[in-house]
C-alpha cells in the first residue's frame, strides 16, 4: 500500500513530466511501481543463493590460478544459479499477485490499448475493485471468481515451470 501511493502521488507526476504524456496514471507507473517492489525479493533470495556456494569452491579455483571475475562468474553464478531463478520466479509471482500497487498507480480503467501509457487493469485489480459491488452468486460473482482461478492457474504453472527448470 505504501509503495502504492509512493507511485500514486510521488512517481505518476514525475514520470508525466519525463515522458510527457496525457494519462497521469498508466502501466507505465505501475511496472515501475512493481519493479521496486519485486528488486528486494530477488536480490535477497538471489544473495543468499550465491553467499550458499561453498568457499572451497572458489578457493580451488583462485588456487589454480583463475581470476577473481573468472571465479565469480564460471564457479560461483553456475553453482547458485538455481538459486537466482528461483528467486526470480518467486519475484514474477509476486508481481502477478500484487494487488493494490497496480490497483492504485495504473488508472484502473477496463480498457485495451497497446500503449503503455495509457491507464489499464490487471486481474488481480478487477477482482479487488468489483468484488464488493456482485450480488451474490451470479454471474458476475462467478466471472470474478473465474478470474481467480485463472490466476491461480497462471501461478501454478509458473511455478510449476521454474521447479522443472530449477531441478
Amino acid at each position: 500500500v505504501v509503495l502504492g501511493f509512493f507511485a500514486l502521488i510521488v512517481m505518476a507526476s514525475v514520470l508525466q513530466y519525463v515522458f510527457e504524456y496525457s494519462s497521469r496514471l498508466n502501466a507505465l507507473v505501475a511496472g515501475v511501481a512493481l519493479g521496486l517492489a519485486v528488486i528486494p525479493i530477488i536480490f535477497t533470495i538471489s544473495e543468499d543463493a550465491l553467499t550458499s556456494v561453498p568457499r572451497s569452491y572458489a578457493q580451488a579455483a583462485l588456487a589454480l590460478g583463475a581470476a577473481p571475475w573468472q571465479v565469480s562468474w564460471q564457479i560461483v553464478l553456475p553453482a547458485a544459479l538455481p538459486g537466482v531463478f528461483a528467486a526470480c520466479i518467486l519475484g514474477f509471482g509476486r508481481a502477478i499477485g500484487e494487488t493494490m500497487i497496480v490497483l492504485m498507480a495504473s488508472g484502473n480503467a477496463s480498457i485495451v490499448s497497446a500503449s503503455i501509457f495509457d491507464s489499464c487493469r490487471t486481474l488481480t485489480a478487477t477482482i479487488a475493485a468489483e468484488l464488493a459491488e456482485v450480488v451474490f452468486g451470479g454471474n458476475h460473482y462467478r466471472i470474478l471468481f473465474l478470474l481467480g482461478t485463472l490466476l491461480f492457474a497462471v501461478t501454478f504453472v509458473t511455478n510449476v515451470f521454474g521447479d522443472l527448470i530449477v531441478h
